[in-house]
């Protein structure tokens, strides 16, 4: 190597030390908000201190081994509601989560989750430092955020590439295993609704049909855009149709309803464009599958 060449060397690594030139970032852009408007009497410095800890422990850990720039960060919100503090510090409270990505080609965005997590307990002190490790969980709290975070990112990965999100979808699965000798509530096997469960659907051979829908939708459908700006339709109206084959097989798998969540919305407001055909077989489809929603379903009638 010339002495030219050292020295560029050099100089790229002192960029990289310095931070001017990173060679990789983390992974995600996540908003924090602790609400304790519920809890009367407590330090209020306490759940600042909460916030800015999983602030940074959302935002400031390497989670994945994929090199990510700043702009191609996951943009994500996590809001704690505090609703109990008993005096030895342990906390009771819903977690609510929300994530996004944009559509390619498009000024737009598309939700990639959106969950009531109505089951948190845990402990914390002020200033306590938020340890995670994936083969020895020591509290609750961390476990279920570092859970969620690998969901939301296995599933931004899956709609971007064909199974791409499945090291963080088995993450969660470990996760949850892990968590269940310490008999935190909301890992029990037994509820086929809770965290547990959306880890074994996802890491589900026999349900794996679900993922390759969801890659359809989002990378074949959302992202190809015609002349006119519409979606590819050609993958919008079948997934519906993949999500009834899914109840048909498992009635009770907890993804319908993580689909119905998230995306109602969004298939309601593309299906409301879409021809006559496509509207009715979407309406049919979809009252098949969330009959509670019928008021949001009729704008497509």
């Amino acid at each position: 190597m010339s002495r030219r060449e050292r020295y560029g060397c050099w100089i790229l690594l002192s960029l990289v030390i310095a931070g001017i030139f990173p060679l990789s970032g983390q992974e995600l852009n996540g908003v924090v908000k602790v609400n304790s408007t519920m809890v009367q009497g407590a330090n209020r410095q306490l759940f600042s201190t909460l916030e800015e800890s999983l602030r940074n422990f959302i935002n400031g850990r390497k989670w994945t081994d994929n090199h990510l720039r700043k702009e191609e960060r996951i943009n994500c919100s996590f809001t704690l509601v505090i609703t109990e503090l008993n005096s030895s510090g342990t906390f009771k409270g819903e977690l609510y989560l929300q994530s996004h990505r944009p559509i390619e080609n498009s000024a737009q965005i598309t939700p990639m989750l959106n969950v009531r997590d109505t089951e948190l307990e845990f402990d914390y002190s002020e200033h306590q430092p938020l340890q995670f490790d994936l083969n020895f969980m020591q509290e609750n709290l961390t476990a279920t955020i570092a859970y969620y975070l690998y969901l939301i990112l296995g599933l931004d990965y899956d709609s971007k590439s064909l199974l791409g999100g499945t090291s963080c979808f088995r993450n969660m699965e470990l996760i949850a295993a892990n968590a269940q000798s310490y008999g935190w509530k909301g890992w029990d096997r037994r509820n086929n609704r809770n965290r547990s469960a959306i880890a074994v659907a996802l890491n589900d051979g026999a349900q794996e049909e679900y993922r390759q829908m969801w890659f359809d939708y989002h990378r074949q459908g959302l992202d190809v855009t015609t002349g006119n700006g519409e979606p590819g339709w050609g993958k919008i109206v079948p997934s519906v149709e993949t999500l009834l084959v899914l109840k048909t097989k498992r009635p009770t798998s907890v993804l319908i309803k993580l689909f119905g969540d998230t995306k109602l919305e969004e298939m309601v407001n593309l299906l409301s464009k879409a021809d006559e055909l496509q509207k009715r077989e979407g309406y049919d489809a979809l009252m098949k599958l969330y009959p509670a929603h019928n008021n949001q379903l009729e704008r497509l009638r």
